[in-house]
């Protein structure tokens, strides 16, 4: 059986008469996970929060994408820790097109986060998220704001570096993303063991990457690297 509840009546089908009201007095919000014990604590964490008028459990299958279609919410958050960015959004948006997508449950790992911006979300909470930071994500989301971890402000930025860098400036060879995120913490001063930590990824993997960028820059030490990246900037 699908969830489908609002402040007044806890855990009941709501009467679809009453969305109306709730979006003049604040957002309504669609929690979509393929988990019932997840969609019902968050939707226990978010209900009566200020600026939230009205709360759905949903799953992520055809029961509940037909009740997001319904109630056609504010603000969708979408549990991603089964489900691919773009498939998940797809379906989301097929059926409530105007809807801001948040992802939760997700690694906050550049590569993981750009991807979901690819995918149309508009916002995330990182698996470490608390029911505050869900409750800020969504109030943010709604007008058009994100708040990011720093390594991630800085892996997007060296992305749109990449992408509006005008021909015939001061290039350098194409990284990867994870390269390039890589290379931005290490300019900021963090040392393998730091950025191994912040990314949660392993010592080995950071040094890999390390290697590739230096092969790639065609340089021998990462303080060349990053006087590189510095200087393409």
């Amino acid at each position: 059986m699908q969830e489908f509840s609002s402040p007044s009546h806890p855990g009941q089908n709501a009467d679809l008469s009453l969305v109306a009201g709730f979006a003049t007095a604040g957002l309504s919000v669609a929690i979509a996970s393929s988990v019932r014990l997840v969609r019902e604590g968050l939707d226990a964490s978010l209900r009566d929060r200020e600026g939230i008028a009205a709360v759905y459990a949903v799953g992520l299958d055809a029961d509940g994408l037909d009740t997001l279609a319904r109630v056609k919410p504010d603000v969708v958050l979408v549990d991603l820790h089964r489900a691919a960015p773009a498939a998940a959004a797809q379906s989301v948006r097929a059926v409530c097109p105007s809807a801001r997508l948040i992802a939760f449950a997700l690694a906050e790992v550049a590569d993981d986060v750009i991807a979901c911006a690819a995918a149309g979300f508009h916002g995330y909470v990182s698996r470490d998220g608390g029911a505050d930071d869900l409750h800020r994500a969504v109030l943010d989301t709604a007008q058009g704001r994100m708040s990011c971890a720093p390594h991630i402000a800085a892996a997007m930025f060296g992305r749109l570096a990449d992408l509006l860098q005008p021909q015939g400036g001061i290039g350098m060879p194409p990284l990867t993303s994870r390269e390039n995120e890589i290379l931005c913490l290490a300019a900021e001063g963090c040392s393998n063991k730091e950025i191994a930590r912040r990314l949660t990824i392993s010592m080995a993997t950071v040094k890999n990457h390390m290697h590739n960028i230096l092969q790639k820059l065609r340089v021998t030490r990462r303080g060349q690297a990053t006087a590189l990246l510095r200087a393409a900037k």
